[in-house]
């Protein structure tokens, strides 16, 4: 199955289409299908604000240099902070302290007040109780079995 990660990336709206330009250049010029490798066109999340983009994935194997279509992505954000636009981008992984941040405050869209992406980590207080009902034993003494030494 591989590790997986959950992926969320916020740009302006210009950055957002200079990084779908840059996508479909990238796979074309790495000889690969824009249908089949252009995560842009299979997003689990957008959302479109006024003057910003909300975009990611869920439960992605996404390591840098193993998959071009990462790769692509992540060079991607990176050619947006080179062109002076602003990006937020986080990878959730599996563990617990395996959290990815970058973020990039650009000249040309400077005038956005760029959310940054929220990510809530809680206890989950009701399905560790039941976990612990379901492993009560009621009557320990009548469960034990009896072995002759």
């Amino acid at each position: 199955m591989g590790y997986r990660s959950d992926i969320r990336i916020i740009t302006s709206k210009k950055g957002y289409e200079i990084l779908k330009e840059f996508v479909e250049k990238y796979l074309k010029e790495n000889k690969l299908d824009v249908k089949d490798y252009n995560l842009l066109e299979s997003l689990e999340v957008k959302k479109e604000g006024k003057e910003q983009i909300y975009f990611g994935w869920n439960w992605r194997k996404w390591y840098e240099g193993d998959y071009p279509e990462v790769d692509a992505i992540m060079d991607g954000i990176n050619y947006l902070g080179e062109n002076e636009y602003s990006y937020r981008y986080m990878r959730i992984g599996e563990s617990y302290e395996d959290i990815e941040e970058q973020s990039y405050d650009g000249e040309k869209d400077n005038e956005i007040c760029m959310e940054y992406p929220n990510m809530i980590r809680e206890f989950d207080d009701d399905y560790t109780k039941n976990l612990l009902e379901d492993k009560r034993i009621d009557n320990i003494e009548e469960n034990k079995e009896e072995i002759d030494i």
